[in-house]
């Protein structure tokens, strides 16, 4: 039997706002992100928002070029 004290895990999810912050992009590019079919963004009523853990396991398949 499981002790009810138990906490779950608490779900973290970024607003658009949040990842231009991070990531130090404009609007418009960060609305282009959201909307990209590889980008695991979900729609919630009028906004878009991505799951911490999702967005780390994005970020970490991504290459970047300098």
């Amino acid at each position: 039997m499981k002790n009810s004290n138990e906490c779950k895990p608490m779900l973290v999810i970024y607003t658009t706002d949040d990842v231009c912050k991070m990531f130090h992009l404009g609007k418009v590019k960060c609305l282009e992100l959201f909307r990209r079919d590889d980008f695991p963004a979900q729609k919630y009523g009028r906004g878009y928002g991505v799951e911490a853990e999702a967005l780390k396991k994005y970020m970490s398949t991504r290459h970047i070029l300098s």
